[in-house]
């Protein structure tokens, strides 16, 4: 499943809103880290790991499939006018399969 940019963008920023940061994360250091306190016998997460479980929050809650997109494809389909973009295909198979 992709993932588009802005989702993940929003995701991060809905993070950020909620742990009162507005810096921008980069992906090396998107790493989890845990501290434990030995006093209060208590686990805190590190800012990073907190994020990850928001966007794996935000990811679980987005629907396998965009159902009006779906419909939006049928309806151009029985009515005749969807196009192809040959060029687009090109491009989308080349970015998955990890060419240049």
């Amino acid at each position: 499943m992709r993932i588009p940019p802005e989702t993940i963008r929003s995701l991060v920023g809905l993070h950020a809103q909620r742990v009162g940061k507005t810096s921008s994360v980069s992906s090396s250091s998107a790493t989890s880290s845990v501290a434990r306190s030995s006093t209060s016998g208590s686990l805190q997460l590190s800012d990073e790991a907190t994020m990850l479980n928001t966007l794996k929050a935000g990811v679980k809650a987005m629907p396998d499939v965009d159902a009006s997109r779906v419909q939006q494809v049928r309806d151009e389909i029985s009515s005749g006018s969807f196009t192809v973009n040959p060029n687009q295909v090109a491009e989308g198979l080349v970015l998955e399969l990890g060419g240049a």
